[in-house]
């Protein structure tokens, strides 16, 4: 790509994924808008596919993204924008139709509850309502949903007869046609279970609606209607009802009747109802043309209402006897049983029985026959005998409470142990009553006793008030970690905080002993109920991460099986999509893994001879490029060269085994480049071995100049000392005056030798000393006057020759302090010469 190019290069596809999210967010690029499904499915940044996915609002994206994304932010955004396009609160939602066919493909409850909540369209509200079947929630949208239909029709989808009660009750005022609907629909499902009363009620109304047809002008559709729902419960009814039911029909029947003529008067044996009472002979019913249909069925009906009535009269006569001979039998079963518990001595059976007696003598009306009278005075008597003496002995057992109790507040006992022996007293004090079946009061015993209760817990008033204020404390900590629940939004995929919130609701509910005992219920059930939603959450989630291992499970085994190209690259590629799903249930994660590991190991399996093969092929390589460190370490650490081809033989075989050891390279490297450094040692001694040279042998001139060395043995040194091209003639006149005893300084030779060593000095790069500093400073200002005016220059190595060569052609030195100053800036000009 040329430069240019590259640098116009639009935003959705620079390298920075900011710079991508925001080209997705604002900018209206063709090309961007046609790649914005592949953005969302391919693109590295889960911030640049969700992005996409918003921007492109396509719903089959947005669930592939839920679905299978591996990012869980991701499936939890994509779900949302999911949820939110099918439901049609979305800005870009799908048309109506699209949505209802989406929605039907769908067997996805949370979807469904999601539309039936919040989709605006009522079609797509009653196909999602379709779908649900949470009793909980249909009671919830039989309240809220705005369509009446809706409404009505989900009341006959409910079949608990307590949530239609709650739901008749809850819509009494907000909705009267649901509250009707819900009364309705419970008595249909009583009616279904054959409950008496309700059927009762229910023919009573029918025959009553049936009678009011009769006021009404154009009633033939409520009749058929009326009949309908007569002859689903013909059968169950009274038969009085069913002769007033057919009665009413009867009537209705003859009121549709065309009237007959004015001076016919009306023939007795045509009466349209069979059941009533014939009307008097003197007494006749005639119609005009113009009189009104209520003259000539008023009186039918009210004959029909009056037989109905003293038929309900004479059931109720019947049914208040039976009723009163019921209740008889029970007082005789009741006296009987209280007169045996008197014999046994069971005085709990006679206090129930007598106060059964009683209760069921009030509701008598009617004289008891007399034998039953008799019973009833002699267990009254007896019974008055038993109430005497057990008051006094219930009150032996009151004074010893009393006493217990008094002696309480000097026990030093703790103070729960003085509440739970006060209740206990309290318990047993309130038996005694029931013993005697509140028929004595204790009174100045009763007084003493709650006396010595309240001087016996006076003392222990703080303890239980601090304890209040701990059980306070633990209510409102339980109070604040329930309000956290409810603060967690729906969609949150803040695992750790989730799971923190269940390990939290655990320990509360393990410590409700720490609240107080009222609050206790509700508390729990409050945290029962947080743990369910908790655990909930954490069982979709588990339940998405087996789906997903399942998935990759089943990748796993047909990769297995085929084999293909690059088997090995996409086992790795699935291993670490498995660790990016996530942990759930620990026995299910294990399992799911024992199947994963077993299809994997099966891929790398069929690697393992090819492996062990390349493992024994890299350690034999390994022992030979080994061998051949060792072989060049050698060489390099040896004083001599090495010889001719060595080196090249050894990178040859190197360069044949390319082993793959870093330790091994490295070392090969250090020995190659120690190698080399000799090399390069060896070749500047060479080129510097003629200074060497020279530096001995005027060492040897010097040492005869100034005679600290025997003539013979210098020669002999002489004769032995490598030879130099450097200044040889001169050193050999010098080392031959010298021997024959004539070595001079030579005469104004000073100055000039001074300024053969600072010339040798700025060559080196050494100090001067202090005398010759303003030499120095005069020679270089020559120098770089001799340099700029275009005079010749030489090398380094060249200007040290001749320097040499010139000091030697000056003679003997003038100052012997030059000889040291010339071997200090000697050896420093070698060490800078290449």
């Amino acid at each position: 790509m040329k430069l240019p190019a590259f640098l116009s290069k639009p935003r959705w596809q620079s390298k920075d994924a900011a710079q991508r999210r925001a080209a997705i967010a604002h900018d209206n690029d063709a090309e961007l808008v046609a790649n914005l499904g592949r953005l969302a499915r391919e693109d590295v940044d889960p911030g640049v596919r969700i992005a996409a996915a918003r921007r492109l609002a396509d719903p089959g994206i947005a669930q592939t993204l839920s679905r299978h994304d591996t990012d869980a932010t991701v499936r939890s955004q994509a779900r949302a924008l999911w949820l939110d396009l099918l439901t049609g609160t979305h800005p870009s939602a799908p048309p109506l139709a699209e949505r209802l066919r989406l929605l039907k493909a769908q067997e996805d409850a949370e979807l469904a509850e999601r539309i039936a909540c919040h989709a605006p369209e009522p079609e797509l509200r009653r196909a999602a309502l379709e779908q649900v079947t949470r009793p909980a929630l249909l009671f919830e949208r039989t309240l809220a949903d705005r369509d009446a239909g809706i409404r009505l029709a989900l009341v006959d989808r409910l079949t608990d007869e307590a949530m239609l009660e709650r739901l008749a009750e809850r819509a009494r005022k907000s909705d009267k046609q649901v509250s009707r609907r819900a009364r309705e629909r419970i008595e249909t499902l009583r009616i279904g279970r054959g409950d008496d009363t309700t059927l009762e009620q229910r023919a009573r109304q029918l025959c009553e609606r049936m009678e009011q047809l009769l006021r009404v002008p154009g009633h033939a559709d409520a009749e058929r209607e009326l009949v309908a729902q007569w002859a689903a419960i013909e059968a169950a009814t009274a038969p009085t009802l069913r002769q007033r039911f057919q009665a009413a029909r009867n009537l209705l029947a003859a009121s549709r009747e065309p009237a007959p003529p004015r001076a016919a008067p009306a023939p007795a044996e045509e009466a349209p109802v069979e059941a009533a009472t014939p009307a008097p002979a003197n007494e006749s019913v005639e119609a005009t043309p113009g009189a009104d249909a209520d003259a000539v069925v008023a009186p039918l009906l009210a004959q029909a209402r009056f037989a109905a009535s003293l038929d309900e009269a004479q059931a109720a006569r019947r049914q208040q006897a039976e009723q009163q001979r019921a209740l008889i039998g029970e007082l005789e079963a009741a006296l009987r049983e209280c007169a045996g518990a008197l014999e046994s001595g069971q005085t709990v059976g006679a206090h129930a029985a007598k106060a059964r007696s009683e209760t069921l003598r009030r509701r008598i009306e009617a004289p008891l026959p007399k034998a039953l009278a008799a019973l009833l005075a002699e267990v009254d008597t007896r019974y008055g005998e038993l109430v005497r003496w057990q008051r006094w002995a219930d009150n032996q057992h009151r004074q010893q409470l009393c006493e217990d109790i008094e002696a309480l507040p000097a026990s030093g006992l703790h103070p729960d142990a003085v509440a739970n022996k006060v209740r206990d007293a309290q318990a047993a004090w309130s038996r005694l009553d029931a013993l005697e079946g509140g028929s004595a009061r204790a009174g100045d015993l009763n007084r003493r006793f709650h006396a010595a209760c309240r001087a016996a817990l006076a003392p222990a008033q703080g303890y239980f008030r601090k304890r209040h204020e701990l059980r306070q404390s633990q209510a409102a900590g339980i109070r604040s970690l329930l309000e956290r629940q409810g603060s967690l939004a729906e969609d949150s995929e803040d695992w750790n905080t989730i799971i923190n919130l269940r390990r939290e609701t655990v320990e509360a509910l393990r410590g409700l002993d720490r609240v107080e005992p009222r609050e206790r219920k509700a508390l729990a059930q409050a945290l029962k109920n947080g743990l369910t939603a908790l655990d909930a959450r954490i069982a979709r989630r588990d339940a998405e991460i087996e789906r997903a291992k399942a998935a990759l499970i089943a990748e796993a085994e047909n990769l297995a099986e085929t084999m293909p190209r690059g088997a090995v690259a996409a086992a790795r590629e699935l291993q670490q999509r498995w660790q990016r799903a996530g942990h759930g249930r620990r026995a299910r994660d294990q399992a799911q893994w024992t199947a994963f590991r077993a299809a994997v190991d099966r891929v790398f399996g069929k690697l393992d001879a090819e492996r062990a093969e390349r493992s024994a092929r890299d350690a034999e390589a390994r022992q030979q490029a080994e061998a051949i460190c060792v072989e060049l370490e050698a060489l390099a650490a040896a004083d001599a060269p090495p010889e001719r081809g060595t080196f090249a033989r050894l990178q040859a075989a190197w360069d044949t085994l390319r082993p793959r050891d870093e330790a091994l390279a490295r070392r090969y490297a250090d020995a190659h480049e120690r190698l080399r450094d000799l090399a390069r040692r060896q070749e500047r001694a060479r080129r510097h071995a003629r200074y060497q040279a020279w530096l001995e042998r005027y060492r040897l001139c010097r040492a005869l100049e100034t005679s600290s060395t025997p003539i013979g043995q210098a020669r002999e040194h002489w004769s032995a000392a490598a030879t130099s091209d450097i200044a040889a003639a001169a050193l050999e006149a010098r080392f031959d005056a010298a021997q024959a005893g004539a070595p001079l300084p030579a005469p104004d030779a000073d100055d000039a030798q001074r300024d053969l060593l600072v010339d040798l000095e700025l060559l080196a790069g050494v100090e001067s000393p202090a005398e010759d500093r303003e030499r120095r400073r005069t020679r270089q200002i020559s120098r770089l006057s001799a340099r700029m005016g275009g005079g010749a220059t030489h090398g380094p190595a060249e200007e040290l020759a001749s320097l040499l060569q010139r000091w030697c052609e000056l003679g003997v030195p003038f100052d012997v302090a030059f000889d040291a100053r010339l071997e200090r800036a000697l050896l420093a000009a070698v060490d800078t010469l290449p």
